[in-house]
């Protein structure tokens, strides 16, 4: 552990043992601390570092009484953020005094001994109806044995520098005891709505404030929602659809227990109706409680018994104070909800999407009959996001899949012959793919290699749809009836989609749907199309994965444009020659890489690309 900041020497008493000393620096946090001092003591093979008990104290040692200084182990002298910098926790250090008392556990639970709490589903449910006094709801649970330790930095991925930029931009947190309306809940809004924006999720993510209108008696309302637009509606009535989002409480002191006790309440009242939905968005409730100087975290999961019965697992932080790691742990909470929430999305198309069911097919899943025939005949209404209106003419059908309908079209108002425009008629999805989509393209609107967004809005229906400005001729078109595609032409293809990877890469993004429906060819190049699966790389837990998957895809395009069939790389290398088998061969290569680190893994690619490029441009291709 490196020492950051001007060293401080702490002398410690191990409990029941006797005392030493470390030095820490005065910037270095107090989970920094733990990890010292776990290095000085003797602990149980299972005791972690972050198991270790702290008390803060200012004391001779000659004062103790056979080192049991039980006195002094009080709950308001426990040091219980582990976030806090050292030197904001220790004043005046000077001497030999005892400044830390330390107690290990005897022994932790062993791994996979942990079994779930035993609260029953069905009586959670009863007894944590939103009429029940919050504080009382919170102690039911806590009575109940279902509250356990949540050690989220464990869990979360954070990056350090999010959490500097968020607090450069509202360092100052308001102070305990101010209005709780007019000041603590907008500054912790304003900095839910920082993280989204810095994250790139606003045109996916909402932040609501609590602000609802006209209360109803018996109803919950949260302080902070956070949820997908395309339930805007459901959280914006009053009272809201909390199943549809994440409810955070914000209280205006949370150093008042009552207070802390009522606002966990709310929490689990927010978690119940949010996971006991008919079909959850998740399976894990993400809560926070907060005064902006304050902020704990929860985690509530439906799990199930070894019997099969529905149990409640609830886990809750430890309380951060206000600063860059906090501001991380955020960034890191909301990215994974996001994640999680998306994930759902990607499993349910991908299990549906097979060659026969998808746009530019021409079997049909969704029975649209009269109301394609109607955009056809009358062209399209279209809201836009400001509120304005355009008129959209339909020049041809381009495909329907489960969830879209695409079409060539035009808007004559503003000159605008050739656009493709895809409405998503199927309102029972989770997450709304044109919306997923305008995501993408709006992260990737400097890359000459992906469609721009033209308009975005709904249809007098209320369907979402996005108009953009890729129109070419579909690559399926392009093969011949027989199949036999010549190898120049599919070298052109593969060179064209490996360039269009590497910009969407290196731009943060994975696209998650490389094949051969969604690739076009315009203006002599072919370009990649249908954006609505495409992850940011760092939501991802695993990202050099996410990327080498785009790449084995695009050789699968290979066996299926050359062989009809699907391929595994040692298929394809043992039937293709010359510049497409070294291809193949390149990516089977990387794709065993030890490489973790999706930056250092684009960067040998790249490298490797650059001489393939300039080889293959120097050569004849033979087949």
């Amino acid at each position: 552990m490196s020492i950051d900041g001007t060293p401080i020497t702490l002398w410690c008493l191990e409990y029941g043992s006797s005392s030493f000393s470390v030095t820490i620096g005065n910037n270095n946090s107090i989970f920094d601390l733990k990890k010292a001092i776990f290095e000085e003591i003797s602990v149980p093979d299972n005791v972690k570092a972050k198991n270790l008990s702290l008390w803060s104290v200012n004391v001779e040692e000659s004062q103790l009484e056979s080192n049991t200084p039980d006195g002094l182990m009080t709950d308001g002298n426990e040091i219980k953020i582990v976030t806090q910098k050292v030197g904001n926790t220790f004043h005046g250090v000077q001497g030999n005094s005892i400044r830390v008392i330390v107690r290990a556990p005897v022994a932790t639970k062993q791994p996979g001994a942990e079994k779930i709490k035993d609260l029953n589903f069905e009586i959670f449910v009863l007894r944590t109806d939103n009429t029940r006094k919050s504080s009382s709801v919170y102690k039911y649970v806590r009575e109940s044995g279902g509250v356990n330790t949540w050690e989220i930095e464990m869990e979360i991925d954070r990056n350090y520098d999010d959490g500097i930029r968020i607090l450069n931009k509202y360092p100052n947190a308001p102070t305990q005891g101010s209005d709780e309306i007019r000041v603590n809940q907008p500054f912790c809004r304003n900095v839910v709505n920082e993280i989204v924006k810095m994250l790139s999720l606003e045109r996916e993510l909402l932040v609501l404030g609590g602000d609802h209108g006209f209360w109803q008696e018996g109803q919950v309302y949260a302080d902070i929602i956070i949820g997908h637009r395309v339930y805007r509606q459901e959280l914006t009535n009053s009272p809201p659809d909390l199943s549809k989002g994440l409810g955070w409480e914000v209280k205006n002191d949370l150093s008042d227990g009552t207070k802390e006790r009522e606002g966990k309440g709310q929490l689990v009242k927010y978690a119940r109706i949010y996971l006991t939905a008919d079909r959850p968005l998740t399976r894990v409730f993400y809560g926070c409680l907060t005064d902006g100087s304050l902020w704990k975290f929860t985690k509530i999961q439906l799990l199930y018994d070894d019997d099969g019965a529905p149990k409640m697992k609830f886990e809750e932080s430890s309380f951060y104070q206000w600063n860059e790691q906090t501001a991380s742990l955020i960034t890191g909470l909301i990215s994974r909800y996001y994640a999680e929430l998306t994930e759902k999305l990607r499993e349910k198309k991908e299990s549906q999407d097979n060659d026969n069911t998808y746009m530019y097919r021409n079997k049909s899943s969704i029975s649209t009959e009269s109301l394609l025939a109607s955009f056809i005949k009358e062209g399209v209404n279209i809201r836009l996001n400001s509120g304005n209106y355009i008129h959209v003419q339909i020049t041809s059908h381009l495909g329907t899949g489960r969830e879209c309908i695409v079409f060539l079209a035009q808007v004559c108002d503003y000159g605008i012959k050739d656009a493709v425009l895809k409405i998503e008629v199927c309102k029972n999805t989770e997450i709304s793919q044109v919306y997923r989509e305008i995501s993408v393209l709006c992260a990737l609107r400097d890359l000459s290699c992906v469609p721009k967004i033209l308009f975005e809005g709904h249809t007098a229906g209320g369907f979402p749809a996005l108009l953009t400005d890729f129109v070419g001729q579909s690559l399926e078109s392009l093969i011949p009836n027989n199949g036999n595609i010549d190898d120049f032409i599919l070298f052109r293809v593969i060179l064209d989609l490996l360039s269009c990877l590497q910009e969407i890469h290196a731009s943060g993004y994975a696209h998650g749907d490389v094949a051969i429906r969604n690739v076009i060819q315009r203006n002599g190049h072919f370009y990649l199309i249908d954006f609505d699966l495409a992850t940011l790389l760092q939501l991802l837990s695993d990202p050099c994965q996410a990327i080498i998957q785009d790449y084995v895809r695009l050789c699968q395009i290979i066996g299926i444009i050359k062989f009809e069939e699907k391929m595994s790389f040692s298929e394809l290398i043992g039937k293709l020659k010359g510049e497409l088998k070294s291809l193949v061969v390149f990516v089977e290569n990387a794709s065993r890489w030890k490489i973790t680190d999706e930056g250092k893994w684009l960067e040998k690619f790249g490298a490797i690309v650059k001489q393939f490029y300039e080889r293959s441009s120097r050569k004849v291709l033979w087949k």
